[in-house]
């Protein structure tokens, strides 16, 4: 595959993503290796659509799937790629310096979801852990404070273990968890169009406590929604995330060329089919299991939620029917207390009448 040489002023997707190729090459191109083939054939029609148009250089593709970004933002080959996108979301300079290993509770990696999760420690001693989530996943906030937790217990643990009684709290360092969403859950989703929600840790009284825990979530298909101009860098690096659409390529290079880069490492896979076809066929095994557990979750949520309902109305019910029996045994007493009188009425009547018959 060539490439045009690049021309800020002038792009084109053809010097972005590479030579064309009709649909009759693309199709030979998956052809060549029958396993390919046939695995290409199993997909959804509007999938090996999607395939085709991204080999033929009509569109782009995401980097929302494992093998793609792992080659295109690894801290360890290109670190400074990382450097720049954390620098803009986290308003400071950033400088990389080591990818920390995958210890402690294997949270991201039960779900399936996550396509990306790194562990970085960076210059200043703070640590930060990106994740790039397919989808959003149920209950975010407990499930980022379990993680980020563990990560500060494990700091804990390394500090304490060096510096024995040297070691002060103080020392301890501030812990990122920076979570990308291509669809953001409900949470997220009913506060649009926010698409950047820090978290923020008060105190009633104005108190001020340092907290550890930093976390941000990004919701990347709100962003799409309603972010149409690439106004900054950060705007930059979350079209790169969210689009593959040809006008949002053009615009992003032309703004920043520094990204044609990124785009032609990923055309590289136009011509290797089978890595491509291979994580395609993972990334959907993967979603329709996610699909199904999601759908779980959903029926389950909505299941309690009308279990909840009907418990609340069975309340009432019973609130109403104590009330009406409170009502029917007053009604009953003041029934009573009317037949009493009623009798000592008579009584008194007879008696007054008993009297007048003797007096006469």
């Amino acid at each position: 595959m060539t490439y045009d040489n690049f021309t800020p002023s002038a792009p084109s997707l053809t010097a972005v993503l590479g030579e064309r190729f009709s649909s009759q090459d693309a199709k030979k191109l998956i052809m060549q290796n029958k396993e390919t083939y046939q695995r290409f054939l199993l997909f959804p029609d509007r999938v090996q659509q999607k395939l085709l148009t991204f080999i033929e250089a009509q569109r782009g593709m995401k980097i929302t799937y494992d093998a793609l970004f792992h080659k295109i933002m690894s801290p360890v080959l290109h670190p400074h790629r990382l450097e720049s996108f954390l620098a803009e979301l986290m308003g400071a300079e950033v400088h990389i310096e080591k990818v920390l290993p995958r210890e402690g509770l294997p949270m991201a990696d039960e779900t399936g979801i996550i396509i990306m999760d790194i562990l970085l420690q960076l210059s200043d001693g703070s640590r930060v852990n990106v994740e790039m989530q397919k989808l959003g996943l149920y209950f975010p906030g407990e499930r980022s404070n379990c993680y980020a937790a563990d990560a500060i217990m494990r700091q804990y643990s390394e500090l304490k273990s060096k510096l024995k009684d040297k070691f002060s709290y103080k020392m301890m360092k501030p812990f990122f968890l920076i979570i990308l969403m291509e669809h953001s859950s409900a949470p997220f989703n009913k506060v649009s169009p926010h698409y950047i929600h820090n978290e923020q840790i008060s105190y009633d009284s104005g108190a001020e406590v340092t907290s550890l825990i930093k976390t941000k979530y990004i919701s990347l298909d709100t962003f799409r929604k309603y972010v149409h101009n690439i106004n900054n860098k950060l705007h930059a690096w979350l079209t790169f995330f969210s689009s593959d659409e040809p006008e949002d390529i053009l615009k992003l290079v032309t703004a920043n060329p520094e990204f044609c880069e990124l785009y032609q490492e990923i055309a590289q896979f136009r011509t290797k089919p089978e890595e491509l076809i291979y994580m395609y066929s993972e990334a959907l095994a993967i979603a329709d299991r996610n699909t199904i557990r999601l759908m779980i979750d959903d029926m389950q949520e909505e299941l309690t939620s009308l279990t909840n309902q009907v418990a609340a109305k069975n309340d009432e019910l019973a609130a109403k029917e104590n009330e009406l029996a409170a009502k029917e045994n007053e009604i009953a007493a003041k029934e009573n207390e009317i037949a009493a009188k009623e009798n000592e009425i008579a009584k008194l009547r007879a008696e007054n009448e008993e009297l007048k018959s003797s007096r006469q």
